[in-house]
């Protein structure tokens, strides 16, 4: 007996029947619910149908909320938009307001359980039109800045809504910025209707978008500035500048307010004088801004006019020389030492410091007859380029001693 169990469980016929009662169970137990009806929400765009012709349509809104019920094969295949319409017919109305009944048409074996809104509340209005000239809104232009001329196009539009909206509109402006004013480029501008404080969202503006193009010109003035010459370098060390004379001093720019009320003054081309030792004369180009005209020359002449610079050095008890051969044998001078000043370069000047003296102070006594006389002080010079600016004393007694 056992035996016969064992082929009978093994056997490959008892096997497939085996698998076919549990196929059969496993199906059964998964489709036994499938009459169970399931319920599920959705949000739809409300038609409208049978629209009366001439009028415009006010609904505050076009969605409405609807549960249906299916058994579970048919709900996990709904397709919203096509199973399930939503409507309201408007056959026959006249313009006024209206609450209409939701109506819902659904594919064979859905049932509908709720709408909500069940009704809703509309108004019918006479459509109206008519055409509105487009006024651009320009932006103050900065000083400096004239409008030549204002493209709009087209330079009308129509409006389209109801014949109530339609009357309260006052107007159809475009607004550009500064930017789009001054760019002198054609720009598409979005139309927006007047009074703009008003909701146009029911009225169509046919086209809402037009062409702006301006002309700006830029005002040019004139104004007169002084020439700046930039230096560079220093003269050579033994002389100053005193003047730097340009001809013409002034010169007249043109061009934009804006550009030339940042000018005080205009500049040219550099001039370099270093180590110069004489009056010098160039001509030099001006500078001209970006956006400047200069009127007239654009170059000037430049005249550097140098002075020498003085420096002085004392030399102090420099001992007389005495020259000359007087007719007395005793006699003396008196005082025998004296201060001198000299002046001259300063490159010359330093370089005598700390040396023997660049000059000697001397008397002659030839041809002296008088046994008392006030004699002069002589000094004289051994480097080239300097001068006695003071002796003191400059002069000395000569006297004859018995």
């Amino acid at each position: 007996m056992m035996k016969w169990i064992d082929n009978l469980f093994s056997s490959r016929t008892f096997l497939k029947v085996f698998s076919l009662v549990l196929a059969f169970f496993l199906w059964f137990y998964v489709t036994g619910d499938s009459n169970t009806d399931v319920v599920r929400s959705y949000r739809l765009a409300l038609q409208l149908r049978n629209v009366p012709s001439g009028v415009t349509i006010q609904l505050p809104s076009r969605e409405v909320e609807v549960q249906v019920a299916a058994n579970r094969f048919l709900a996990s295949n709904i397709i919203p938009e096509k199973d399930i319409v939503c409507y309201v017919d408007l056959q026959g109305l006249e313009p006024g307001r209206h609450t209409l009944p939701v109506k819902i048409s659904l594919s064979t074996g859905l049932q509908l359980i709720t709408v909500n809104p069940s009704t809703v509340d509309l108004r019918l209005e006479k459509s109206a039109e008519r055409a509105i000239p487009v006024t651009p809104e320009l932006p103050q232009l900065p000083d400096g800045y004239a409008l030549r001329s204002v493209i709009v196009s087209p330079s009308q539009v129509i409006v389209r809504g109801t014949e109530s909206d339609v009357k309260r509109i006052t107007g159809a402006v475009v607004v550009p910025s500064l930017a789009d004013l001054l760019a002198n480029e054609k720009i598409s501008l979005k139309v927006m209707l007047e009074p703009q404080s008003q909701e146009w969202s029911s009225v169509t503006v046919i086209p809402d978008r037009v062409d702006f193009q301006a002309e700006v010109d830029i005002v040019k003035i004139k104004k007169e500035v002084p020439i700046f010459v930039p230096i560079e370098g220093e003269p050579h060390p033994d002389y100053i500048v005193t003047s730097i004379l340009t001809t013409p001093g002034n010169v007249i720019l043109e061009g934009s307010k804006v550009t030339l009320n940042g000018i005080s003054s205009i500049t040219t081309k550099s001039l370099n004088i270093s180590g110069i030792k004489e009056d010098m004369e160039a001509q030099l180009p001006i500078s001209v801004p970006k956006g400047i005209n200069v009127l007239g020359d654009k170059s000037v002449t430049v005249k550097v006019t140098l002075k020498q610079r003085i420096a002085t050095m004392k030399y102090e008890n420099l001992e007389i020389e005495i020259r000359g051969r007087g007719i007395y044998r005793n006699w003396k001078i008196d005082p025998t030492k004296v201060d001198v000043i000299i002046e001259g370069p300063p490159s010359i000047v330093s370089s005598l410091e700390g040396k023997e003296p660049a000059i000697v102070a001397y008397v002659d006594i030839t041809n002296i007859v008088s046994r008392r006389l006030s004699i002069p002080v002589n000094v004289e010079v051994k480097v080239k380029g300097i001068s006695v600016e003071k002796v003191d004393p400059d002069r000395v007694t000569f006297t004859v001693l018995d």
